[in-house]
């Protein structure tokens, strides 16, 4: 069976809570850009979503260390998961 897309009504809202994310390297260009896939778990550690940043520019240039990236990838999990 192809993919099937279906129209959910009435629509669901939800709330989830995010506590724990984990996330790999996916792809790295020396001294350009690193994308991460990140994946994103409840509080009974159930996967809720995955996402993929991508590091470049300043952010990636200032990449010296895992400390850095883990942070990055917190910021942006923050400014970016609504």
């Amino acid at each position: 069976m192809e993919d099937v897309e279906i129209n959910v009504y009435p629509n669901i809202n939800r709330i989830v809570k995010i506590c724990k994310a984990k996330f790999r390297i996916i792809d790295l260009k020396l001294n350009q850009y690193v994308r991460v896939a990140v994946y994103l778990f409840n509080e009974n550690d159930t996967f809720i979503e995955a996402t993929q940043f991508l590091i470049e520019g300043k952010e990636y240039d200032d990449w010296l260390d895992d400390e850095y990236l883990i942070k990055l990838i917190k910021k942006k999990i923050q400014d970016n998961i609504k």
